[in-house]
């Protein structure tokens, strides 16, 4: 099933606005309050309501990222940080699937001039999801292009898109397999509407399959210049270095503000919530409670902690970029590496919140217990896992060469 209303879409091109990042943040404010009315039935349906993508597409935020002349709005990802932040006050599962497709518009403008007309040309509020695992995927060079068969995982918002960009092993001619990214349109892959977790499940972050498709050359990529960035064909088309940016070290922090935006939700929320609020047994201010008081003052420190190593790398990368400088290997390992740290800060937040609610804690009508679950499972990705990361900027470290199959 694709939710994609086109029409409606396209005639509205005229009057969508493009935003400022103060607009795109204020109008980020307005919606979460309704993502959060909508965040238990986007559990049960498993992806974001329909209502919450017109929304965003309507707004200009879905369009955050999407070069100006497709109409969008060309910001950076400083703004793309700020409004997810603020739509983690609402949904997790909604503010993952907008950080993500949002970013994946900037990922088209990467590409050469004539796929975005292919993506954009009909429907300029077009979608693309992603699925990066690039061992999940087989590609041969064929006359034109290639012949992609594969089936992937994790593939976030896809009932919203038209489109998906895909990694997979590209057969060399006495060589071994090169890494590329597909660009494919809806009519070539089937999504198997099977995403059932217990956190993060608004995400609608299905299996996709594709059988023997045609990808014409001009939709694909070699994975290296597109994570090196600044060699990719839309560095060349447009001005605005947003589209020079190294996409594979922007990666993990497309993701770990969700972890962090939703941490910092709780930590606010939580806070407001136990100002008035007695024991139910004892009758005793829950505020006056030296333990309560040590929880809210750890979680609110590992949210800050994060916070401010995630903007200050974040700011480093865009800085450097409109410097034409481009990171460092040991750079970029470091980024991960704070990446999925903050993350750990963020499941440490609420860690020592949650005990703290006591059995109130615990209702299906809490948002406390839907944050704990969906900054737990976004904790597992692959981007943000400590285990991971921790190992490979250890590896450099000392001297080893990190292991393969990670996206740098």
């Amino acid at each position: 099933m694709n939710l994609r209303v086109i029409s409606s879409h396209a005639q509205a091109i005229q009057t969508t606005p493009v935003l400022t990042a103060e607009e795109a943040i204020g109008i980020a404010r307005k919606l979460a309050p309704l993502f959060a009315e909508r965040a238990a039935h986007a559990e049960k349906i498993r992806r974001v309501p329909d209502e919450s993508i017109e929304e965003l597409n309507a707004s200009g935020l879905m369009r955050l990222m999407q070069p100006k002349q497709f109409g969008g709005s060309e910001l950076g990802l400083g703004v793309l940080m700020d409004v997810t932040l603020e739509i983690c006050k609402g949904c997790a599962s909604t503010a993952w699937v907008y950080s993500n497709l949002a970013s994946h518009s900037w990922n088209v403008g990467q590409f050469e001039m004539r796929a975005q007309e292919d993506v954009w040309g009909d429907d300029p509020f077009a979608l693309a999801a992603t699925a990066l695992a690039f061992p999940c995927g087989k590609a041969v060079p064929v006359e034109g292009g290639y012949k992609l068969t594969g089936k992937w995982p994790f593939c976030s918002g896809i009932d919203a898109c038209t489109w998906i960009l895909v990694g997979a092993m590209t057969e060399q001619n006495g060589g071994a397999p090169q890494r590329r990214f597909f660009l494919v349109p809806q009519a070539n892959y089937k999504s198997l509407d099977n995403w059932e977790t217990y956190g993060l499940s608004g995400t609608g972050s299905h299996e996709v399959v594709i059988s023997d498709a045609f990808v014409p050359d001009h939709l694909s990529v070699s994975a290296e210049i597109f994570a090196a960035g600044q060699n990719l064909p839309g560095a060349k088309l447009y001005s605005n270095k947003l589209f020079q940016m190294p996409t594979f070290a922007a990666y993990a922090y497309v993701l770990s503000i969700v972890p962090l935006g939703t941490a910092k939700a709780a930590v606010e929320q939580f806070t407001a919530n136990m100002r008035n609020r007695a024991g139910t047994y004892t009758g005793a201010r829950i505020a006056e409670l030296a333990p309560v008081q040590a929880r809210i003052a750890e979680a609110a420190a590992c949210v800050e902690f994060a916070e401010s190593v995630i903007r200050r790398d974040w700011t480093d990368l865009e800085n450097a970029v409109e410097k034409n400088e481009f990171p460092s290997m040991e750079t970029k390992l470091r980024w991960k590496r704070n990446a999925a740290f903050a993350t750990n800060l963020a499941v440490r937040s609420i860690d020592a919140l949650m005990p703290a609610a006591g059995g109130g804690g615990l209702s299906l009508n809490s948002p406390l217990q839907r944050q704990f679950r969906d900054i737990h499972a976004s904790s597992t990705h692959i981007a943000l896992t400590w285990d991971i990361h921790a190992a490979a900027y250890g590896q450099s470290a000392l001297g080893l060469q990190p292991q393969g199959g990670l996206l740098l």
